[in-house]
């Protein structure tokens, strides 16, 4: 039985933004759609390219009963990273995730996750999801996207529906999304770490805190990267962006 409602609107700024700023008066599981977006962002507050028609621009809702300390908020994300995956394999095209949640076909991003946590002094409202997949671009509209980006038509050579690719995701994520809960990030480990292209390779990894440089060895239990350094530490990365050496 489907678990959740889209609330569909033709423009906002963002969706997230949206979102967290009505969180009181969403229900679990509301899904916030827009056409376009004029202000769209991703992490570390970089630029969604959204403003164009024919992609994806949702966010989730979710307001899990359960304490906030109990449950496995940072790697929802993750979660919502290998569900699109599994739909974009149905398309044809081989997804790779680039911890923590961006996917990419072919080395080129192709889709983006954004989640915030909205607390109001000591109570947790709830948890907002923004997904952004590229599925229908140009060659010319991507290429004023500040990094090497790609979307869906361009490997389907046809335009792709929006709606349904929506209802493919919301699928596959809320499937398995009370399961999740209970168990954690080892219910998707295995799937997400074999669609990890970096494993094994250096790379370095950049935070507000500073970078760190080493060989990815593993996803942990907990979605962490744990990386291995020239010095032999071991390191178990919560967060940061990965860039591979020149």
């Amino acid at each position: 039985m489907r678990r959740y409602r889209v609330i569909e609107f033709p423009e906002l700024d963002s969706t997230n933004r949206h979102a967290c700023a009505r969180l009181r008066e969403l229900a679990d599981g509301d899904v916030i759609q827009a056409r376009i977006q004029t202000a769209g962002r991703g992490r570390w507050e970089r630029k969604w390219f959204s403003d164009v028609p024919g992609n994806l621009c949702l966010s989730l809702v979710l307001k899990p009963a359960s304490p906030p300390a109990t449950l496995p908020l940072a790697s929802l994300s993750q979660l919502l990273s290998v569900s699109a995956c599994r739909v974009l394999t149905t398309h044809g095209v081989q997804p790779t995730l680039k911890w923590p949640n961006d996917i990419q076909i072919a080395g080129r991003k192709i889709a983006g996750i954004l989640a915030e946590t909205v607390v109001q002094g000591c109570e947790f409202l709830g948890l907002v999801l923004g997904i952004g997949v590229n599925l229908n671009l140009t060659a010319d509209q991507l290429a004023v996207i500040d990094q090497p980006a790609t979307a869906l038509n361009l490997h389907t050579e046809h335009a792709v529906n929006v709606n349904d690719f929506r209802d493919a995701l919301l699928g596959e994520f809320f499937a398995r999304y009370d399961r999740f809960l209970a168990t954690g990030f080892p219910l998707i480990r295995r799937e997400y770490r074999q669609r990890c292209a970096f494993l094994g390779r250096e790379i370095e990894v950049r935070s507000p805190q500073g970078s760190v440089r080493g060989v990815a060895r593993d996803i942990s239990n907990s979605g962490e990267l744990e990386l291995l350094s020239a010095d032999g530490q071991l390191h178990r990365l919560a967060l940061g962006e990965i860039f591979l050496p020149a």
